[in-house]
């Protein structure tokens, strides 16, 4: 049996861990619901561009902007996003198994990257990334989310790529979280359930010209995915670390169950042997 001095020192080391997962499960349900916030503001705006977007293809004659025309994905870009930081469940490994077996089946020509834990995924793995987006995963704003559209617009306009292919974690209606990919530039088939408060019957005309509306809103449609990406991805991860952080509390408190029921008897059996010594010393 322990000592009744280690036993002490475990109790309170256990207490002190028990008290910072329970501090870093309470800043994950903060994070989340201000994570949540954002992103029923940013659908809001989403569905709104997407609705427009719509709207021109609906209406629109001969439309053959490059944003709308597949290239096909011979010159694929994958882009993975985990998170900064661990201690998060299940949540970076789910997303970067499934990016990793994505990645052997299909050969991208590029591979972009958001957040510290998968840039040293691919690198345990020996796999080179071109482009790494680090310290936006854990707080993603609009300004990050443009910087990232206009790195990949950028190389899509070059040539450099076909589309992208965004790996990233999601919430499901049940509560459940889903590894999700998304193709970039949006497929003008995936507007076909967008809902939309336009009653046009006739074609439109648009000023300076379709091509250069286009070429403003395809722009803003990409951000607005990238940004519900993170976001949506910073909720997940949240999530995970809420459910580990609780999960680590719990076990704390049990192994301090059994700590204190240890220590009462280690005390026990040391109170009884000092009876049974006094004992021996008067009868001797």
């Amino acid at each position: 049996m322990q000592s009744l001095h280690d036993i002490k020192k475990r109790i309170k080391s256990v207490r002190e861990t028990g008290k910072i997962t329970k501090a870093m499960q309470l800043i994950s349900v903060a994070k989340m619901r201000k994570a949540n916030e954002k992103y029923e503001l940013n659908a809001r705006y989403f569905e709104r561009v997407l609705s427009t977007l719509k709207d021109i293809i609906t209406h629109t004659e001969d439309l053959t902007h490059p944003y709308i025309v597949s290239r096909g994905d011979k010159r694929a870009a994958f882009l993975v996003i985990a998170s900064d930081n661990g201690m998060a469940g299940d949540y970076n490994r789910r997303v970067l198994e499934f990016a990793l077996e994505k990645i052997e089946a299909e050969k991208p020509a590029k591979i972009y990257t958001i957040g510290l834990m998968a840039r040293e995924f691919f690198a345990r793995h020996g796999i080179r990334t071109d482009a790494q987006f680090l310290y936006c995963a854990q707080a993603p704003s609009l300004s990050d989310a443009r910087r990232i559209m206009m790195y990949l617009v950028e190389a899509f306009d070059e040539g450099e790529i076909d589309c992208v292919k965004i790996i990233y974690t999601r919430h499901l209606p049940e509560g459940d979280v889903a590894v999700s990919l998304k193709a970039l530039p949006p497929d003008p088939k995936e507007l076909e359930n967008v809902e939309t408060e336009s009653n046009y019957t006739e074609m439109l005309e648009f000023e300076p010209s379709t091509a250069e509306v286009f070429d403003i809103l395809v722009p803003q449609c990409i951000l607005g995915i990238i940004y519900s990406a993170l976001i949506q991805s910073v909720r997940c991860e949240h999530n995970e670390r809420m459910a580990a952080m609780r999960q680590a509390s719990d076990n704390a408190e049990e192994m301090l169950g059994k700590l204190e029921l240890d220590f009462h008897r280690a005390r026990q059996a040391a109170i009884t042997t000092e009876i049974a010594e006094i004992s021996s010393a008067r009868t001797d």
